[in-house]
């Protein structure tokens, strides 16, 4: 009687699994001129570019050079979301701390120090 359990039990679980996942594969193929659909969209070449555009400037890191204090005769030249160099600034709280720099930062720091 313990088999004829076991064997149900099994045949239960077998046909729930096979409606589950009947259930899964019919629900992809719905979806599925929808995915397509989006794909094609998004190899346009116009959405590439939109995409390539948003893709660069979320790699692109600010300039955190505190310009007022580390430059203040060279008002303007800050590039703000172009740093390509870090630089130190002394600070009471943290100590010297590495702070990303754009060019024009940097060289304007570098000729503020210099002049000192």
């Amino acid at each position: 009687m313990g088999d004829d359990r076991d064997t149900g039990l099994a045949d239960t679980l077998a046909e729930a699994g096979r409606i589950v996942g009947q259930a899964l594969t019919d629900a992809l193929e719905r979806m599925r001129p929808a995915f397509d659909a989006l794909a094609e969209v998004a190899n346009r070449p116009e959405v590439r570019a939109v995409i390539e555009r948003a893709e660069k400037a979320l790699r692109r890191r600010p300039c955190l050079c505190f310009c007022q204090r580390a430059h203040p005769a060279d008002r303007g030249v800050c590039e703000v979301f172009d740093a390509v160099i870090t630089g130190q600034y002394s600070s009471d709280l943290l100590g010297d701390v590495d702070v990303p720099l754009c060019a024009p930062c940097a060289a304007a720091r570098a000729a503020h120090q210099f002049a000192r």
